[in-house]
């Protein structure tokens, strides 16, 4: 995961090719992630800029233009929001499973609110199927 993620930094931070004035799909998920992250936290493009040490002009690029932050702040973006890299970036996970792939176009839609909900019921559901010898994965 790592490896994908690093090759997708290294490629993102280059903007990718537009096809009728849109912004790349990659790039789309990361400006759509951005800006309800802003918004689920009631921030202003200059509170949101000023809390990750970068300018507003950087948040208007990336919640606009799609425009892919370095490392380090997508990192800061993803600690201090507690999204994932994954989620952020719109790197899928399902791996051509149709199953896993429903589930994960369904729980895309859901907001953060409604995604924790889904979570616990997960969780509760997976407490009931799996044995205990998965509990480390529980700080996740």
């Amino acid at each position: 995961m790592q490896k994908l993620l690093t090759m997708f930094l290294k490629y993102s931070t280059i903007r990718l090719p537009r096809y009728k004035g849109e912004v790349g799909v990659s790039n789309k998920t990361f400006a759509t992630q951005i800006k309800n992250i802003r918004l689920n936290q009631d921030k202003t493009m200059e509170q949101f800029a000023e809390s990750l040490g970068v300018t507003k002009s950087s948040v208007n690029m990336w919640e606009n233009k799609g425009v892919v932050p370095r490392e380090e702040v997508l990192r800061k973006i993803a600690t201090d929001y507690n999204i994932s890299l994954d989620r952020l970036l719109g790197v899928e996970i399902a791996d051509g499973d149709p199953k896993l792939e429903y589930l994960q176009r369904n729980l895309k839609k859901l907001d953060d609110k409604k995604l924790e909900t889904a979570e616990k019921i997960l969780r509760a559901a997976f407490d009931d199927l799996f044995d205990d010898e998965d509990d480390e994965d529980e700080d996740i």
